[in-house]
């Protein structure tokens, strides 16, 4: 058992926390933190929404926090993934005012902004991680297409930012786009972590002349799932599979389901899965794609937890180029291509190419990478000492 570690205390304020269903990487990111921050004896408090889709609401047990980290889940209604709840506003104050330091982890959401207004108030030391929400594609298609939510930025998110004492970004290209909005802000690129305890080596896939493709995340537009979708159609051969882990709304959603339906049962799509079915379909798979960037207006994603998952597992990630994996193929684990058309199709026969013992060679070097960079305790303790002392 860890020596108990003195104040300063922390509070952590984010809008979803895992085991929470449905809202993707920054749940899960952040569970693993504070999991993290729990086991070594670090003194804070936890507050997000008890927002679950198609479940019931969290209880603050389900966490699976040790019982001396105040666990406060407040009660969403209405747009859970805004983790909208009047009792945010309470706990949220209380939390911040019992703090030395608060971790805000998102931005432009119900609890995520009110803690940052309450630092504000309070004259608290505040970290924000904005997992992706001043990414330029998004900020200009939020400045396009949803004016209120850019005057939300404009009013609120942005002149919170400026008083915090540091930007966490998850990336390089992340951070760069965080410079250009705000540029007095320091910038301090921590990536999001993984157990390595939770993602134990894979054995390569049995050899049978096929090439299988992994695909693990949201159905939706920065993910470039569906561009990449008609490259790989395009560039299959007879035998090859896609196994696509995710789910999502509206027409692009439709559009990839109406495609995958036309590929005579090469295509499978199996929804949104736990971590034991994410292992599975890893296992089932010769290498992982996230093609995030594919795509008409410049949407693409600020990281992807689950490429560090696949590295953790011995599987090669194929990746767009521009975000946290540019020197992917430098460390032999994996494949990188522009995000275009053509650099979709052409990464696909370079995939088809690989010898069993290349790709067999591939996935040590992707669990060596995954163990060196984003094991999860060096991880967490980088973000803690940024959270609790001066940049």
């Amino acid at each position: 058992m860890p020596d108990p570690i003195p104040p300063p205390r922390v509070a952590l304020v984010t809008t979803h926390i895992a085991p929470a269903v449905g809202y993707g990487g920054i749940a899960e990111s952040t569970a693993r933190i504070a999991g993290a921050w729990a086991a070594a004896g670090r003194p804070f408090a936890l507050c997000a929404s008890d927002a679950s889709e198609g479940t019931p609401h969290l209880r603050p047990a389900e966490v699976g926090l040790p019982a001396a980290v105040p666990v406060h889940l407040y009660r969403a209604h209405g747009w859970k993934r805004w983790g909208l709840g009047i009792g945010a506003a309470p706990e949220i104050l209380r939390v911040c005012r019992q703090a030395e330091a608060v971790y805000i982890s998102g931005i432009a959401t119900w609890p995520t902004s009110l803690a940052g207004l309450a630092c504000r108030m309070l004259r608290r030391p505040f970290v924000v991680a904005v997992r992706g929400g001043l990414m330029p594609g998004h900020i200009e298609h939020i400045r396009r297409r949803k004016p209120l939510k850019w005057l939300f930025y404009r009013m609120v998110t942005l002149p919170t930012l400026t008083m915090a004492r540091a930007v966490h970004a998850t990336s390089t290209v992340e951070a760069d786009g965080v410079r250009d909005l705000l540029p007095t802000v320091p910038v301090a690129v921590v990536p999001n972590a993984v157990d390595l305890r939770e993602w134990p080596p894979l054995p390569p896939r049995a050899h049978d002349g096929r090439r299988v493709t992994g695909y693990i995340g949201r159905l939706s537009p920065e993910k470039g799932i569906l561009p990449f979708l008609r490259a790989w159609l395009a560039t299959r051969r007879p035998g090859d599979r896609f196994l696509v882990a995710g789910s999502g709304d509206g027409s692009y959603a439709a559009e990839f389901a109406r495609l995958a339906a036309s590929a005579n049962g090469a295509v499978e799509l199996r929804g949104y899965l736990r971590p034991d079915g994410v292992r599975a379909l890893l296992a089932e798979s010769d290498l992982v794609v996230l093609p995030s960037g594919l795509g008409e207006g410049g949407l693409r994603e600020n990281f992807g937890n689950a490429v560090v998952e696949a590295l953790a597992s011995g599987r090669p990630a194929l990746v767009t180029r521009g975000m946290a994996w540019d020197d992917l193929e430098e460390e032999g684990a994996g494949l990188v291509f522009a995000a275009d058309a053509s650099g979709a199709r052409s990464a696909m026969e370079r995939a088809q190419a690989l010898s069993v013992e290349r790709l067999a060679a591939m996935g040590a070097a992707a669990r060596r990478l995954a163990a060196d960079r984003y094991a999860l305790a060096p991880v967490a303790d980088r973000l803690w000492r940024l959270v609790t002392e001066e940049v």
